[in-house]
């Protein structure tokens, strides 16, 4: 079968996945934008190239205020795939490019939906659903305020569904699809929850030559770890927040920090603040899957303070107890209350900071939630299983259409 798929760029990550799919027998096609992307996050390292045909398009910025390929429907003329695979916010091309739905009927391509889904309410339940799940960009801006917004989202949720009513089914990161899709008319059994997982392969092939290395940081029985793009909502800041209190109770608590972007500088000042220079290790972008392994290895919790997912499953594969709040939705499959990690209440430092020294205060119960963790990773969530689940929807998807 021949898929194509729709992509603002092809983190690495999604490069393993669309390798996996393709080495299991499906053609891939990919388009990505000729310069740059609009629709995924400053800073996050792209990859060119893999074992699947990789095609780029202009990509414009439509009267609607969102990116779409205004070229799509001449490349599925030409490709003719069985299944052209679109996520936010290209799929809304559906509703806006006649021409699209035209192509798509000629070539007899099924269509597919791909999200998590992430800050989409209910059909008809948006004001309840906002007031208790307020939206912020990645500056931390509240969003979901004022009459323009809401009109925004109305308009939204009533595109969407139509959106939907084209589509023969989705493919969603999160089992949170089950909740809010079938609100927009997509029946259950055509909703196909594949998780979503970093190249889990690759990490644990690394290893064993991370256990074999000398280690790349000092002896240290509490040391914090997380890994993230630096921006305002991923909430590095409510960490560092909650370290004061951490020290308190376990003086050679360090944290590391593994990442880059706009948010370095200010983090830098709040650490020189709260005079926490000598608890918090800067590691800058670390991309090399034996090198964040080693960070893992030498670390003994994981924590989230804010969005995010996939580093979640980084953390796993190395077997890290894993704390966090309300991510993208994803970690509410990876993440067991008491079984391989806590969350703690949103926002809260004290509450971050408790959790924290609940397994610091107990190095049985890290290492009985480390092996929980590694254990969901081996099992249940990775690059090999979720791509059997891809393929399986495909499967599904082919001989029900």
């Amino acid at each position: 079968m021949k898929v194509l798929y729709t992509f603002g760029g092809i983190p690495h990550y999604l490069d393993a996945m669309l390798n996996k799919l393709h080495n299991k027998g499906v053609e891939i096609v990919v388009v990505t934008p000729q310069k740059g992307n609009a629709t995924i996050g400053k800073g996050v390292k792209m990859v060119e190239g893999g074992s699947y045909k990789h095609l780029t398009a202009i990509e414009k910025k439509m009267f609607y205020g969102k990116m779409a390929y205004p070229s799509l429907p001449q490349i599925v003329s030409e490709e003719k795939p069985d299944i052209l695979v679109m996520g936010w916010p290209y799929f809304l091309q559906l509703f806006f490019q006649p021409s699209l739905r035209k192509a798509l009927k000629s070539s007899g391509t099924r269509i597919v939906i791909r999200e998590i889904p992430f800050q989409t309410p209910p059909y008809g339940k948006m004001k309840a659903y906002f007031k208790t799940h307020p939206m912020y960009d990645e500056n931390m801006q509240l969003q979901s305020t004022g009459i323009n917004f809401y009109l925004k989202q109305w308009l939204t949720m009533c595109i969407r569904r139509y959106c939907y009513s084209k589509a023969v089914g989705t493919l969603n990161y999160s089992t949170v699809a089950y909740d809010i899709l079938p609100s927009y008319g997509v029946n259950k059994e055509d909703i196909h929850v594949t998780f979503n997982s970093t190249d889990t392969e690759a990490l644990l092939k690394e290893q064993e030559a991370v256990l074999k290395n000398e280690p790349i940081l000092p002896p240290c029985e509490h040391r914090i770890l997380h890994i993230g793009r630096l921006v305002k909502w991923k909430r590095v800041d409510l960490l560092f927040d909650a370290m004061p209190g951490v020290i308190a109770k376990f003086p050679d608590a360090e944290l590391v920090v593994v990442g880059d972007g706009p948010e370095l500088e200010n983090l830098k000042q709040q650490a020189a603040n709260l005079q926490l220079n000598e608890h918090i290790r800067f590691a800058g972008s670390v991309y090399k899957p034996e090198e964040l392994g080693a960070y893992m290895n030498e670390s003994t919790v994981y924590v989230l303070a804010g969005m995010g997912g996939l580093s979640i499953n980084d953390a796993m594969t190395y077997g890290m107890p894993v704390i966090c709040s309300v991510c993208d939705g994803t970690e509410c499959d990876l993440v067991t209350e008491g079984k391989n990690g806590f969350f703690f209440q949103e926002g809260n430092a004290d509450s971050l900071c408790e959790k924290i020294t609940t397994l610091f205060a107990s190095p049985d119960l890290c290492r009985e939630m480390g092996k929980e963790s590694q254990r969901i990773i081996n099992e249940i969530i990775n690059i090999e299983t979720v791509s059997e689940r891809y393929l399986n929807a495909f499967r599904n998807i082919m001989a029900k259409s």
